[in-house]
């Protein structure tokens, strides 16, 4: 699955809310520039070829070890939402595995 990256066109900052933080309004542009992602079911979760901390933290989150392999194409802190597109693939392609999954139980 590609991770496409993203440029931020408009970012509003709202008002500070009761906790301390903002609200946030933003519009996204996708780019052709993406890395590409791929997950399978493993007996641990390891990420192979960008060890990307935010996809692994997502999938921490879940049932299940997964195996990851990033092909790294955009440039790292480059603000071009990188690990958080690898991150949002790499969920939806365990969920798409896992209601595949189910589906053939």
């Amino acid at each position: 699955m590609i991770a496409a990256a993203k440029i931020n066109l408009a970012l509003v900052v709202g008002p500070a809310r009761a906790d301390g933080k903002h609200e946030l309004t933003t519009v996204y542009q996708a780019l052709e520039l993406g890395d590409e992602v791929d997950v399978e079911p493993a007996g641990e979760t390891t990420v192979e070829g960008f060890d990307d901390t935010i996809v692994r933290s997502a999938l921490a989150l879940l049932p299940g070890a997964w195996r990851v392999r990033i092909n790294k194409r955009v440039p790292v802190a480059a603000g071009l939402g990188g690990g958080s597109s690898d991150a949002a693939a790499a969920l939806r392609l365990v969920n798409e595995q896992a209601g595949a999954a189910a589906a053939g139980r």
